[in-house]
């Protein structure tokens, strides 16, 4: 799968505040881990990967970056990775860019339908694998498309969890946001005098294109400002 809007906004959005281990749960070919490797530098990152040939894209990213000795590739479903995992190792943060297609037409390609339909990667099971390997204190992270926002706060208050922020993703000023992201914690970790949830909307171009390029708007330079190399 290529790199796409989703998993860069979801990977320069996130709160890296305190963490010293990061686990992305279906990490593709590693942009999402690259990216919290270079925001959190004393962090250690796990990518997690079902699908053999990203598990191995991942891992010469990783190999290949100025982050290698804080990056490790696990060719691993997230539910394997939970079953497997020990208290010694849990997570200050959890994120994941997950496949969120539901009973929608499938392509003849298998690595396109695992990255993309989650009945590889049911709501549910992702909430539990987060949570089981998640510090009681930690924060999942993740990005989910609005049509199916209902299901996803169901799953997630069924599991315990509660969310802190959300930033609801649109084109531009005159489209519907399309996804959004969101964090999460135990709900059970909130205290009674807790901020009111602050939701954020986010819109990535400014309007009408120039020659065909995009015009993106500040917020958006603002979150990606740190991995872009020139503006157009």
């Amino acid at each position: 799968m290529k790199i796409g809007t989703d998993a860069l906004l979801l990977a320069s959005w996130c709160s890296v505040e305190n963490v010293s281990r990061i686990v992305d749960l279906g990490t593709g070919s590693g942009i999402i881990a690259l990216m919290l490797a270079q925001r959190a530098p004393e962090s250690i990152v796990v990518g997690v990967e079902l699908e053999e040939a990203a598990a191995l894209q991942a891992e010469e990213n990783f190999r290949l970056s100025p982050f290698q000795s804080r990056l490790r590739a696990a060719q691993q479903s997230a539910q394997e990775h939970a079953r497997q995992f020990k208290t010694c190792d849990a997570y200050d943060l959890v994120v994941s860019n997950p496949p969120y297609f539901n009973e929608k037409p499938k392509s003849p390609d298998h690595a396109r339908n695992l990255a993309r339909h989650d009945e590889f990667l049911p709501l549910k099971e992702l909430w539990s694998a987060a949570k089981k390997v998640m510090k009681e204190e930690g924060r999942l992270a993740l990005v989910w498309p609005m049509d199916r926002k209902g299901a996803l706060h169901k799953v997630a208050k069924d599991a315990g969890f509660a969310m802190t922020r959300c930033c609801e993703i649109a084109g531009t000023k005159n489209h519907d946001p399309k996804r959004f992201l969101s964090e999460w914690v135990l709900a059970s970790r909130l205290s009674s005098n807790q901020p009111s949830l602050k939701i954020e909307r986010l819109n990535i171009e400014l309007g009408l294109r120039q020659q065909g390029r995009p015009k993106h708007t500040d917020r958006y330079k603002e979150l990606l400002n740190d991995f872009v190399i020139e503006w157009h």
